[in-house]
């Protein structure tokens, strides 16, 4: 009965050294393959919903329902898509009924932002700078809406792949 303790402790032991290796290889592995355009934790923009200082220091929210969002070009020159990937949010001021109907049109905001960039080739977007994608976008945005006017519109990640 000893030596079957003995036996089983050992496999044990053997089990819990091959789980832990494994770990450490699958952690190294994953912090290597992370992308070089990705944005350290400490600069990325959480603010679902977070109050925050605009440039006029008057108080205002983000709304960032939208999420991250993947679409192709439009082929270009060359017949290949390339694809965007873009997080967006909205500054908006304090306003609870503008807040609501901001996430009632989010289905529409989503396809709008969509449309934009699938409809133009990778060299279009190239050639326009983030801030006239930017206005043209907002332009498209408040068509929609009735209460007010989004001020900003923002994105964290902005990369043609």
């Amino acid at each position: 009965m000893n030596k079957l303790n003995k036996i089983l402790t050992g496999i044990l032991v053997f089990l819990a050294a091959i789980v832990f290796f494994t770990g450490i290889t699958f952690s190294i592995l994953r912090s290597k393959n992370k992308t070089k355009y990705t944005l350290p934790d400490s600069e990325k923009i959480f603010l679902n919903q977070a109050e925050f200082k605009s440039s006029s220091s008057q108080n205002n929210k983000a709304f960032t329902k939208i999420g991250k969002l993947r679409v192709a070009t439009k082929p270009g020159k060359n017949g290949k898509t390339k694809i965007v990937l873009i997080t967006p949010y909205i500054e908006y001021s304090d306003d609870q009924a503008f807040y609501e109907e901001l996430d009632r049109n989010l289905a529409k905001m989503r396809e709008i932002i969509l449309n934009y960039f699938s409809e133009r080739t990778a060299e279009e977007l190239a050639k326009k700078n983030e801030e006239k994608i930017n206005s043209e976008i907002l332009e498209k945005l408040n068509s929609i809406l009735i209460l007010q006017k989004i001020q900003r519109l923002y994105f964290t990640d902005f990369l043609i792949l």
